[in-house]
């Protein structure tokens, strides 16, 4: 399962990348890594617009701002480069803990 969600955030990670350089072709020739927001508005933008109020009404105002708002501040190529590794860690951590159980019997 792990493994899977690190492939999965790898290929976003990929395709974010890809997707940042082609939106600098046309500008000064230097890449601009858009943020998690910037792309969810892309694709999105009306769940984006719910997810504020959603979070501030049903969880706590305090999680939205400096926690998710931040989150969507930063470079979507990094948050799912960072995302795949972790998973990548546990899937690994996962297979260690798999193997040591069996030694012991």
């Amino acid at each position: 399962m792990f493994r899977i969600l690190a492939v999965l955030f790898v290929v976003l990670a990929l395709a974010v990348l890809v997707g940042d350089f082609y939106l600098s072709l046309g500008g000064d020739g230097v890449v601009r890594f858009g943020a998690l927001g910037e792309w969810w508005a892309r694709i999105h933008r009306d769940s984006l617009l719910l997810l504020q109020p959603a979070v501030e009404r049903h969880i706590s105002p305090e999680i939205w701002d400096p926690g998710i708002q931040t989150l969507l501040e930063w470079p979507a190529v990094l948050e799912f480069a960072i995302a795949a590794v972790v998973f990548w860690l546990l899937h690994l951590l996962a297979r260690w803990r798999r193997r040591r159980r069996l030694t012991r019997r």
